[in-house]
């Protein structure tokens, strides 16, 4: 089989429907602040899964549910947590009817500090700035301040945020050096990094006419239904990802596919402008190198907002997000020792994804999460 060939069988053979639902929403983290994102909600997880829902396929899925009592008229993720194999049945009935899993896994907390790094320390300047050694430097730095910087950092970046004060925008610049200046952090050159981009960028930052220099040390706002700015949102970057993981295993083809997103009362307006601004990245002349997401559409999806409990999609997809969420809570911050069932299901959701085709997990943390969750760091750019 030729090249072509290859390619034509596989775009015949791959689902049209993705279905796409979150576990651990707080909405914008500039407003749930820095106790609501802690240890009780730590993680935000998003999760797609590709699947016709064919009268097989359905055949199949309700002897699941008859068999493991699950009796409400919609599966929640929460009761499947507790009937771990149940969920591992689930996977078995995906992976024989090959429906492709994609999964965003972001810690709150390192969301935030990532935007820090992006936003305040090492601003975009142009295209070597997501080449692959800057992007190396900022995912060391990101780690660094995540895991030894102060919880007071990040509250400041937040009240940043929420006041626009070219003065308290400054500071923060400051309060970052000094921090820096100060601490012990154990990577040889990191603090003095810290130190040299962040006065680099102050110095940017004091060329600027003021209201020009806040709004580019900001993150750049989404804006609600009701007018209000949105600042700092995971399910934002975690959709636009899956968006483009899914483009990356379509190579590209996705005209005639449509997502099917869990309904968005509050951020449905924002996901759909973001994606039409996803699509445009081709006239903009702007790549991304990433090797399991590709951000380069020659086509369009179709985006729509479904209820719950009118898609059995839909309530797979809080299933595997809801498990991934809740498995991460728990054996990082909940101090719960992981029975053997839950821990082979969570190996075998990061084992069964290919890479270099978007499938599979995605964490955002830093590498010592990783590693403790038993998952070896990979970098995802070219």
């Amino acid at each position: 089989m030729g090249q072509t060939e290859a390619f034509i069988d596989r775009a015949h053979s791959a689902p049209l429907a993705y279905y796409i639902d979150e576990s651990g929403n707080t909405g914008d983290l500039t407003k749930a602040g820095g106790e609501t994102y802690g240890f009780e909600q730590r993680m935000f997880t998003l999760a797609a899964v590709g699947c016709e829902l064919d009268d097989a396929f359905m055949e199949r899925f309700n002897v699941l549910r008859t068999a493991h009592r699950m009796q409400s008229p919609e599966v929640k993720s929460r009761q499947a947590y507790e009937r771990p194999q149940f969920v591992s049945d689930l996977l078995d009935l995906l992976e024989e009817r090959g429906c492709p899993i994609f999964i965003e896994a972001v810690d709150k907390h390192y969301f935030v500090i990532a935007n820090i790094i992006d936003r305040i320390v090492v601003p975009y300047l142009g295209a070597c700035d997501v080449q692959p050694r800057s992007l190396w430097i900022k995912g060391v730095m990101a780690d660094h301040m995540a895991i030894y910087g102060p919880p007071e950092l990040a509250q400041a970046f937040v009240a940043c945020c929420q006041s626009r004060d070219y003065a308290e925008v400054r500071d923060f610049y400051k309060q970052i050096i000094r921090w820096a200046e100060t601490s012990r952090l154990p990577t040889e050159g990191v603090a003095d990094a810290f130190v040299r981009f962040t006065r680099d960028s102050l110095k940017d930052f004091r060329k600027l006419p003021k209201a020009k220099a806040v709004e580019n040390a900001l993150p750049i706002p989404d804006t609600s239904p009701k007018g209000k700015l949105l600042w700092v949102l995971p399910n934002l970057t975690s959709f636009t990802h899956v968006y483009a993981r899914i483009n990356r295993f379509l190579e590209k083809q996705v005209s005639g596919v449509t997502l099917f997103h869990d309904e968005q009362l509050q951020f449905g307006d924002v996901l759909r402008q973001n994606k039409g601004v996803m699509e445009s990245f081709n006239a903009l002349n702007m790549q991304l190198p990433l090797k399991t997401a590709d951000f380069e559409f020659s086509a369009s999806a179709e985006l729509e907002f479904v209820c719950s409990h009118d898609s059995i999609g839909i309530q797979i997809a809080d299933v595997l997000a809801g498990f991934v969420s809740r498995y991460i809570q728990q054996a990082v911050w909940g101090g719960i020792e992981m029975d053997a069932n839950r821990m082979a299901i969570f190996n075998r959701i990061v084992d069964t994804g290919e890479r270099e085709r978007g499938t599979g997990m995605n964490i955002v943390a830093p590498e010592s999460l990783l590693r403790f969750l038993g998952i070896s760091p990979r970098a995802n750019y070219i």
